[in-house]
């Protein structure tokens, strides 16, 4: 473990609420009730074995329900967390994640069908029984619908609608709701309660979980509209659109919110990356301690960088999967360091304030 003052690659934030408490009771997975997931893609193999130390701190322990909220791959890592054994259903994700490959440049479809793949190996035969039953953790996975349905996903006016919602979202978050609507997929009676845009609340069951879980990682003009999904018309599409690493603008329970995070800095929604000055409130921030790798540690990955979407066009094949197996590898160090968090007293936690 490392000492309280030595160099670290995995950096600890938090709210004043939330970093009175960690001072006061240290780090335990008792403190919090929600768990949060951005979305990312790729970025999520610098998170892969901090989820293994999630599991033994945060999710195997818990006997009380603990909510988690993900968009795109921050739904995939959840799906994995509410299984009966998590560990394995990790293992299987990022393996087929990593190893994913495609001919030329694929179409839309053949994108869809590689992450409908993946997502049945992260299910296996009762994942998706398990996700919906389980009775402490309670999964939330978000996707968006076009509030104006037009059975389109591609061409020049999805395109064209797409722009005038990132305009629209240029000149308030809010105004992105005219163009679509949050879908709340929910195991149980949903805990997570938006107050910011429009959101449609949808039973999570076993019949509809692996479609959820594609329709809230599918990225318009990349992958393929999710329609035909039960207990929901329409076509639907990556939860990142609304979400992308979230506002916190929800009700939600009273214990503290977990974000482990590829980045120790938060844009809100997929159209907000242009927008620098776009931002969470503070205020929705006061109970969240996020951990997320160091900007050292990222420059010191191959590539120096996050792996990322652009992997696939820059790297061969064989390069892209040698590079995301030596992140894998080298991302190990966060786990250590995220387990001796959790053994070190709450004075000589390395807290440093959220970004404003």
């Amino acid at each position: 473990m490392p000492r309280a003052d030595s160099p670290r690659s995995l950096v600890l934030r938090a709210g004043a609420r939330a970093a009175a408490r960690l001072r006061e009771e240290g780090l335990h997975g008792g403190l919090f009730d929600t768990l949060v997931g951005a979305s990312g893609g790729p970025k999520w193999l610098v998170l892969r074995h901090l989820d293994d130390v999630l599991i033994e701190r945060v999710v195997r322990p818990r006997r009380t329900p603990l909510d988690t909220l993900g968009s795109s791959i921050g739904s995939f890592r959840h799906a994995c967390f509410a299984q009966a054994d998590p560990h394995a259903a990790l293992a299987r994700f990022a393996s087929g994640y990593v190893e994913q490959a495609y001919e030329g440049v694929p179409s839309p479809e053949a994108i869809s069908r590689v992450s409908e793949r993946i997502l049945a190996e992260l299910l296996g035969e009762a994942g998706a029984f398990e996700i919906a039953a389980n009775p402490t953790i309670r999964s939330h996975f978000v996707a968006s619908r076009p509030r104006r349905e037009t059975g389109r996903d591609r061409g020049a006016r999805f395109q064209i609608a797409l722009a005038v919602a990132a305009a629209a979202n240029a000149v308030s978050r809010r105004a992105l709701g005219r163009a679509f609507e949050r879908v709340l997929f929910a195991a149980g009676e949903a805990s997570v309660e938006f107050v910011d845009l429009p959101t449609r609340p949808i039973p999570l069951t076993p019949t509809n979980v692996a479609k959820a879980l594609l329709a809230s990682g599918s990225i318009p003009l990349v992958m393929a509209g999710v329609r035909d999904v039960p207990g929901i018309s329409g076509t639907l599409f990556d939860g990142g659109l609304l979400d992308y690493h979230f506002d916190f603008a929800f009700r939600r329970r009273s214990g503290l919110v977990l974000y482990p995070h590829f980045f120790d800095r938060i844009t809100p929604g997929w159209f907000d990356q242009l927008l620098p000055w776009r931002a969470p409130r503070g205020r929705d921030l006061d109970d969240v301690v996020l951990v997320a790798p160091g900007d050292d540690f990222v420059t010191s990955l191959p590539g120096a960088k996050v792996p990322d979407r652009n992997d696939f066009l820059s790297l061969s094949t064989a390069d892209r999967i040698r590079r995301w197996r030596a992140v894998l590898a080298r991302s190990k160090v966060l786990a250590d360091e995220l387990d001796g968090l959790f053994e070190t007293p709450g004075d000589r936690l390395p807290i440093r304030p959220l970004p404003k």
